[in-house]
């Protein structure tokens, strides 16, 4: 038997994934591994939802061991030479559930790996204290491989364990990326934003910079695409901002919409906005699958988005929505942004794709077990 039984944030599989990218990179990720001959079996870890703090306390901690009880019982029915216990999480305030996990699975005798998503753990780690960066070089310790969803994972693991590390980024199926960018008219240049409506994701900025650029020249439109994340009254304010702007008539706005949707509004932009400061952003789907279809991506340099965008060029230091104007006003006046389209398509395919990633991270899962595919 060749399995990988994966514990991680996926939700009911049957339903559109909720809370942001980490369903989603979740089931891409099993996705990969059955396409690659793996036998997949999954336990979802619970999804808190409750209302209330007290409410989501006791949530936590009563699925906490709800879960845990549901790995022991799965795994004692597993094979322990052919099957790998795979855990997709995000640490930060999971790290001890995480340490725990590993620890009762490492005593049933399976070997564990970590992936770890987002950027979270990278937050934590540089804003807490020494007892929580010494248990989580425990916690990579005790895997046989941890990967990370972003390079500088890597850099700042590398000198706390001697566990084998290995950079998983998002990727997008190689049947998803076009050979050539669409047919873009430059007649009019377009602004994106899609994902969650959420504070972290500073919509008011991508809304602010695209008044900057009216200021300046009368072919800028925008479209915003989005449901609610944490706070419905942003949504409100997102929505009245767009209703008082100037501009109204320059503006489309789309609430949750399917990603056939999205894809084809995609066809007809040309930058995709990113001023997130998400502390869990790691490497957004959303960024990925904009480079995917040629937008030139424009990003806060948070977490891992400089590093997956690879040049400064698409780089914003601040906050500021005039720097983000100014980055669309340089990149429009120096040069042929139709190669830029090429641009992000190329790095997309050759670093971010199916093809280009899951491949060499099947073959680690195949090098620490029995498996053989």
């Amino acid at each position: 038997m060749n399995k990988v039984f994966v514990f991680a944030n996926i939700g009911d599989i049957n339903k559109p994934p909720k809370g942001g990218g980490g369903q989603s990179s979740s089931r891409r990720v099993m996705q990969g591994f059955r396409n690659a001959g793996l036998e997949v079996s999954c336990l979802s870890r619970h999804f808190a939802q409750w209302r209330g703090k007290v409410a989501h306390i006791i949530e936590v901690l009563l699925f906490a061991v709800i879960d845990l009880v549901k790995i022991v019982y799965h795994l004692r029915k597993e094979d322990k030479k052919s099957t790998i216990f795979y855990h997709m999480t995000f640490s930060g305030p999971l790290l001890p559930y995480e340490y725990i996990v590993t620890k009762i699975v490492n005593r049933l005798g399976f070997k564990s790996i970590m992936y770890l998503q987002g950027g979270q753990f990278y937050y934590y780690y540089r804003i807490k204290g020494k007892k929580y960066r010494q248990l989580f070089a425990k916690v990579l310790d005790m895997q046989e491989i941890v990967q990370f969803e972003g390079k500088e994972g890597i850099d700042l693991a590398s000198s706390i364990t001697s566990t084998p590390l290995s950079y998983f980024p998002s990727y997008t199926f190689n049947q998803d990326i076009p050979s050539t960018p669409p047919e873009r008219s430059t007649e009019s240049i377009r602004l994106l934003f899609f994902g969650r409506i959420d504070p972290n994701k500073h919509i008011e900025i991508v809304i602010d910079c695209f008044e900057v650029l009216c200021k300046q020249r009368d072919n800028i439109y925008l479209t915003i695409i989005g449901g609610p994340g944490s706070s419905k009254r942003y949504v409100e304010e997102i929505d009245l901002k767009i209703q008082n702007s100037v501009h109204r008539n320059h503006i489309d706005r789309f609430g949750l919409s399917p990603f056939d949707f999205i894809k084809e509004k995609m066809k007809t932009h040309h930058f995709f906005i990113f001023p997130t400061t998400e502390p869990c952003e790691g490497h957004s789907n959303a960024l990925s699958e904009a480079m995917s279809q040629g937008l030139i991506p424009i990003v806060h340099d948070h977490n891992f988005n400089r590093s997956i965008v690879g040049d400064d060029l698409f780089v914003v230091n601040d906050l500021d929505p005039s720097s983000y104007a100014k980055k669309i006003i340089n990149i429009l006046d120096t040069g042929d942004i139709s190669s830029l389209f090429t641009k992000m398509i190329e790095r997309e395919r050759m670093l971010y794709s199916y093809d280009a990633v899951n491949p060499q991270i099947v073959k680690e899962l195949k090098s620490i077990t029995s498996l053989q595919v």
